[in-house]
């Protein structure tokens, strides 16, 4: 008997410290971003402030020479470096046409000067100098046959095959943990000198600085400003000054920058609660199964008393017993996580030795001990209070207390993750099958960088002879990427007045809104390349500016980039609905446009195909016709749903993972529910005979312990509702449309919890119930 209550502790308790300790290092990992680099505190992002028209934006990217103008011309900057993104592909071709994947950037010289590691091959200064020549990490390298037989390979991406990549050297991976955790660095030299050496648009870079000891980067703006009026062109400075429109560069640190995303911190607030509230009911319900034992270990407690057993004898002998039990959960906690490797990373998604950070190690030793300490105490507490003489009379009723405590936090605690994990569900629900102001089911789409552009009208074609394909069209970009911007301005007493920004969706083939079922408010899609169609928004947007009252169609409106000169307007065809661009967790919420693209041009990059039904064969069928006319490309087609859910991937992995804890604490507290109802029965028998003698029915004695479970539970349930509610609250924040904090969420998790826990003590105490009456009064 013994043998089976040690083994039920262990399990509730290593169940509750596994799930609780992966959550843990889930955060402690979160918190340790980027801090894998030397002296990672002087480490800084260039951030840009932006202000247009009164409005300030802040902006990680910057102009290509932004970056060595620091280094160059402000003091207490040791070393600075930038990179660019290149490809949106992954995938990358040898010479013998065998397919890697990899994510790649464009770095210059200094990169290993911020951002160290381990260089296994080659020079990064020489190799980074060379255009067209790259490091590549050891991972990558090994996927290319190993370290020694990567070096001197010829590697191109998919998306620009004719651009050939050099193989000269390798570096060791960095971190999960790493931001810049990326696999082929290819240098900055093999990009135009124009965008690279610019001061003034093209910002698409990302610079870094490493400052020297002791310097302050608050006492730098001066210095930073004075970088600017050197090497801007006269007449941009003085536009700042007249017009309040102007750049400002502000460094922040690299440290804390991924903490700092509101959704991650939110994210690790939320785990952090959780794995907090799983190993508590796990604790408490480890207290609850010793407070249990009191009855039958009183005379124990009383005999070694009159043996001469001190306060500290009693203590020493609970640290035992709660060493070998915690050993024992420990055990099972590393056979759950060990079982559970395939389904802890995936929700955590990284490896799980990723996970097993310094902060790790020092939180979960901290946690462990408390938990040791906390079992160990609180019953050598209990035990240690029974005075000899009275071991057996008094125990009953104060361990009755105790359990009702406990008990009390226990039910609380489900309510609490059952609640949040149906807003959770609901919340992401929303996001997966939410209209986002166009019709994607029945879309399918794949990325055609890289390909031969004219085939694209014959892939069109072929496509269209296929039963159940009903359109085809192409796009620069689709709704759920994200998107560049540009400004609107226009010409006011012979200077350039720069009005807002916008997102920028560039071209799209004609019928594309048609398919996507985007509505127009007034006018029409473009239908040639002088017109362009606005969103609903920008003509908000543009009213403050200018007088559209009487409609926006056929106005005249300039662009940067787009319009070459001051005299290079275009001409507004219509007004859209305003749709979603990119997520709900990341929704850019700038007005857009969109301009027309005709078929063939080298700006359409993706194929949007509408057909009758999704199914496996139907992608197999898109596949295989499109690859018929692609050489150089592996084709694959998705779902636009299955995008969209992969969007928000992170959603449904917090998802899973409060699902998990809910799950496993329901569980922990049956277990604490069951013992505390036989335990009831046991020291209740003799009064529930004597109840049964005098008439009253089976049905009436179960109600009394309903009734008791019942008054206990009610606050513990109203409890764990406030606490769901901030957590929700907290979730909700990451969303730009969120549902309704309905009251039915609250309710119906406490419904549930209610039946559980009705239904347990129900079927604990028939036996009890039906019980002879003469045997309970036999054994009092």
């Amino acid at each position: 008997m013994k043998l089976k209550e040690t083994a039920i502790k262990a399990l509730s308790l290593g169940t509750g410290v596994a799930i609780g300790l992966i959550l843990i290092a889930k955060v402690c990992y979160e918190k340790s971003h980027d801090t894998c680099y030397a002296n990672p505190e002087q480490i800084y992002r260039i951030r840009t402030l932006y202000t247009l028209n009164g409005e300030a934006h802040e902006y990680d990217n910057t102009s290509g020479a932004i970056a060595p103008g620091f280094r160059n011309h402000v003091p207490g900057v040791d070393v600075a470096t930038r990179y660019t993104f290149l490809f949106n592909s992954d995938k990358f071709m040898d010479e013998d046409r065998n397919v890697i994947k990899g994510s790649i950037i464009s770095a210059d010289t200094c990169f290993f000067d911020v951002f160290d590691t381990e260089i296994l091959v080659g020079d990064p200064k020489k190799v980074l100098a060379d255009a067209g020549s790259a490091m590549v990490s050891e991972s990558f390298a090994e996927k290319l046959g190993g370290i020694d037989k990567a070096i001197g390979k010829i590697i191109a991406n998919e998306e620009l095959p004719q651009f050939k990549i050099f193989v000269a050297g390798v570096f060791k991976d960095f971190p999960y943990n790493c931001s810049l955790r990326k696999d082929v660095l290819v240098s900055m030299e093999s990009l135009n000198s124009t965008s690279t050496g610019n001061w003034i648009g093209n910002d698409r870079y990302r610079g870094f600085v490493r400052l020297a000891d002791g310097t302050d980067p608050d006492m730098l703006a001066p210095a930073i400003r004075l970088m600017q009026e050197k090497n801007y062109p006269p007449e941009v400075i003085e536009n700042a000054r007249t017009s309040g429109n102007d750049i400002h560069y502000f460094l922040s640190p690299l440290t804390g920058a991924y903490t700092s995303l509101a959704r991650v911190r939110n994210m690790m607030i939320i785990l952090s609660v959780v794995a907090g509230l799983l190993i508590l009911i796990s604790l408490l319900n480890y207290i609850l199964m010793s407070v249990s034992a009191i009855v039958k270990r009183s005379r124990e407690m009383g005999i070694r008393k009159c043996y001469g057993a001190a306060r500290e004898n009693i203590y020493w002998l609970m640290c035992k017993e709660a060493a070998a039990d915690m050993a024992a959960a420990l055990a099972a906690a590393a056979l759950i996580i060990l079982a559970l490797k395939p389904v802890t990373e995936d929700i955590t998604g990284v490896p799980l030795d990723a996970l097993l950070v310094r902060e790790t190690y020092i939180t979960a030793a901290c946690v462990l001990t408390a938990v040791f300490l906390t079992a160990a105490v609180v019953p050598g507490h209990l035990y240690s209070r029974i005075p000899a003489g009275s071991a057996i009379r008094n125990s009953r009723e104060n361990k009755r207390i105790w359990k009702l405590g406990l008990l009390f936090v226990q039910i609380g605690i489900c309510s609490l993750l059952l609640t949040l994990m149906c807003v959770i569900s609901a919340q992401y629900g929303k996001a997966v099958n939410d209209k986002p102001g166009y019709e994607y089911r029945n879309l399918l789409w794949t990325p055609l960088t890289g390909t031969d552009h004219s085939t694209h009208q014959g892939i069109i074609d072929d496509l269209k002879a296929i039963p159940g394909v009903l359109d085809v069209q192409m796009s620069y970009s689709l709704p759920l990427d994200y998107s560049s911007g540009n400004n609107i301005f226009q010409m006011k007493d012979g200077n350039k007045e720069e009005l807002f920004n916008i997102a920028d969706q560039y071209e799209g083939s004609a019928g594309l809104f048609e398919m996507l079922e985007i509505p127009f408010i007034e006018g029409r899609y473009p239908r040639t390349a002088s017109e362009v169609a606005v969103s609903e928004s920008f003509v908000n947007k543009m009213m403050e500016f200018q007088d559209w009252s009487d409609g926006a169609v056929g106005k005249q409106i300039q662009i940067t980039e787009h319009s070459r000169n001051a005299e290079d307007a275009f001409t507004v065809s219509g007004v859209y609905k305003d749709y979603r661009i990119n997520t709900l967790t990341n929704q850019d919420t700038r007005a857009s446009i969109k301009f027309l693209g005709e078929t063939g041009s080298t700006s359409l990059n993706f194929m949007a195909i509408k057909v009758s039904e999704v199914s496996t064969e139907m992608i197999a069928r898109v596949e295989e016709s499109i690859q018929a006319r692609i050489e150089n490309k592996e084709i694959e087609v998705k779902a636009y749903r299955d995008s969209m859910r992969e969007a928000y991937s992170d959603e449904r992995k917090m998802r899973n993972t409060v699902m998990a804890g809910c799950a496993v604490s329901i569980i922990i507290a049956l277990f604490g529910l069951v013992g505390y109802v036989h335990d009831e029965s046991q020291r209740r028998s003799k009064e529930m005979a004597v109840r049964k003698i005098n008439g009253a029915s089976v049905r009436e004695i179960i109600g009394i312990y309903v009734t008791e479970i019942t008054k206990l539970s009610i606050p513990a349930l109203i409890i764990g509702n406030a606490g769901a509610y901030f957590a929700s609250t907290l979730w909700l924040k990451n969303f730009s449309e969120k549902i309704a904090l309905s009251p039915w969420y609250f309710i119906l998790a406490d419904i549930f919890i209610m039946m559980l826990v009705i239904a347990c003590a129900v079927l604990n105490s028939l036996k009890i119930s039906r019980s002879n009456p003469v045997e309970s009064l036999k054994n009092e």
